[in-house]
């Protein structure tokens, strides 16, 4: 058990876990907190902030809620100072904020293609390099996992998710960019890549029957994700066993990318 601790064990981290209250932020921040680490729990409601926190709170943990607009840079570079100064440090990013407004290509409208572009990889930007500062400050080191889809790698047929696979696929060529800059520094950073995982946000799609049988059929080991299966893929890129990662995109969707 002592290597397992030493390999994957957060005892003294400070995790910073934005969007961190919805239904995959509610797996992850109980696990990163059963992995030994604290937890910052950010996003843009306030109340469900403080109602994630206070649950883990209630089991034990150093837990810290924190609002903030994930639309403006200021802001989320406050965030970060706000949760830097409560813990004293910041050693976990992970970044669970996004979002998709369906429009079908020839109908796209600047305002959805631009909220969705903004959100998602503008908003990875600078959660990204706000955190990174503060890891910087500390003398370096530090783990950020971001959130990309199988889109960042493939388009889905029928729907309209032209900015939404354009702001995933963006994603997947900015973790590289920034792991390169600041490898330097001893900052891991790595994007998570699901397929549909089920929570309240996808129900109205997983609930249409031709849509989820026709996704099954897609995915070799036949079902689709679940909040735990993305919680295991950033407990191990945040713990000390990945250490030699960097960069790169790991796909969590039962062998559908290999097949496609």
């Amino acid at each position: 058990m002592a290597i397992i601790d030493q390999r994957f064990g957060l005892n003294g981290k400070i995790a910073l876990v934005t969007g961190g209250y919805g239904g995959i932020g509610r797996a992850v921040i109980h696990g990163l907190y059963q992995a030994g680490a604290s937890i910052a729990v950010a996003g843009h409601n306030k109340e469900k902030t403080e109602q994630a926190a206070s649950e883990l709170v209630a089991q034990g943990a150093n837990a810290f809620p924190i609002s903030f607009d994930a639309l403006s840079v200021a802001d989320t570079h406050r965030m970060v100072d706000d949760v830097a100064k409560y813990f004293g440090r910041v050693d976990i990013l992970v970044n669970l904020v996004g979002l998709n407004k369906e429009e079908k290509a020839e109908a796209v409208t600047e305002e959805a293609f631009d909220r969705v572009i903004d959100t998602n990889l503008k908003g990875m930007m600078f959660q990204a390099q706000a955190a990174a500062r503060q890891m910087i400050k500390q003398g370096g080191g530090g783990k950020q996992v971001h959130t990309g889809s199988v889109r960042t790698q493939l388009g889905l047929r029928g729907r309209g998710y032209a900015s939404y696979c354009a702001a995933k696929g963006g994603m997947a060529t900015l973790c590289k960019q920034l792991a390169v800059e600041w490898a330097e520094r001893k900052i891991n950073v790595n994007l998570v890549a699901p397929t549909f995982v089920r929570t309240p946000q996808v129900e109205h799609m997983l609930s249409d029957k031709t849509f989820y049988d026709g996704l099954l059929a897609r995915i070799p080991l036949g079902r689709i994700g679940t909040p735990d299966d993305v919680l295991n893929a950033i407990l191990f890129f945040v713990a000390p066993a990945s250490e030699f990662i960097t960069g790169q995109t790991l796909y969590l969707d039962g062998g559908l990318t290999a097949t496609q």
